[in-house]
């Protein structure tokens, strides 16, 4: 991306562990304008659910591409705050869309394998039905229909189990420390899904960028909304992945076990149990590869040592 046609982005959520990526990986080239709820690290602080807060957004800078890696993730506690779980996963959304159509930015909308109902035996592609299974997912799947109708053009970024750094509560971060620390660690085994390293994925959100706006630029006008599933290469579950994070960090003594759901006091929200999506289609249309998960959790276990 050249400063000439990527001068400012919006990166919505831009604290969080993705957020964070997408701006690494950005602002070699562009300046990048990050919001959150709070205003954390440095970020300008903004409701994406008021409308009139993301409007002040959007007229004071003139942005040439919003993306959208906010949302409210807790799964149980969606369950619990359906409100909060809507305000975040559908509401926001539909604002940013509005916003994006009226000005014509062309916008990234990141989204979750959670849409589907896990009980497909080979991984979901694109034209597979959604069927969500709890609060998040069903939050989440109406906030793809905003930017899937939207008047300007949009991706939406399905996507798997994100792991990185700057975030203690990430399943792979939690389980790095227990493993530091316990003999024993146990975990579940009742799902299994296609473990995404959150700085593999801000490069596919680049190279979905830059077509994004060479579109644009190419089709002024023109709308253009495609769905993509982009995950790195393989499937796990909690239990691989513990397995492999314990030998990776060089810990044979630890023991990892599988526990079951039912020891779980503080899970109200049901689970996909194979919700694995197939890259193809994102692959194919691009020419870019994620590398197979086990590879970048090997690569982001070594960062953090």
């Amino acid at each position: 991306m050249s400063s000439e046609h990527f001068p400012t982005v919006l990166v919505t959520g831009s604290p969080g562990m993705l957020g964070r990526a997408v701006c690494e990986i950005l602002r070699p080239a562009t300046s990048v304008v990050g919001i959150s709820k709070r205003g954390l690290e440095g970020s300008v602080a903004c409701d994406l659910s008021d409308a009139a807060s993301v409007r002040r957004i959007f007229e004071k800078h003139l942005f040439q591409l919003v993306i959208n890696t906010a949302a409210y993730s807790d799964v149980d506690g969606c369950e619990r705050d359906p409100k909060q779980a809507y305000d975040s996963n559908a509401l926001a959304p539909k604002i940013l869309s509005e916003l994006c159509s009226e000005k014509k930015i062309p916008w990234i909308h990141v989204s979750t394998d959670y849409v589907f109902n896990g009980k497909k035996e080979t991984p979901y592609v694109e034209s597979d039905q959604a069927a969500p299974v709890n609060v998040y997912g069903m939050t989440k799947w109406v906030g793809e229909y905003y930017a899937m109708t939207s008047l300007s053009p949009a991706a939406v970024v399905r996507t798997s189990w994100i792991f990185g750094a700057h975030q203690p509560n990430n399943f792979v971060n939690a389980v790095m420390e227990r493993i530091k620390k316990e003999s024993v660690i146990s975990v579940l085994d009742d799902q299994t899904d296609a473990p995404t390293s959150a700085k593999d994925l801000s490069l596919a959100l680049k190279k979905i960028a830059d077509y994004l706006l060479d579109f644009v630029r190419r089709n002024p006008g023109k709308t253009w909304n495609e769905l993509f599933h982009v995950c790195n290469e393989g499937a796990a579950t909690r239990y691989t992945m513990a397995v492999r994070l314990r030998d990776l960090m060089g810990r044979p003594e630890v023991r990892v076990e599988k526990t079951s759901r039912e020891l779980i006091t503080n899970r109200v929200a049901i689970r996909p149990g194979n919700a694995v999506m197939s890259s193809e289609r994102f692959q194919k249309f691009f020419g870019m590869r994620l590398r197979p998960w086990q590879e970048s959790l090997a690569d982001y276990v070594k960062e953090k040592s």
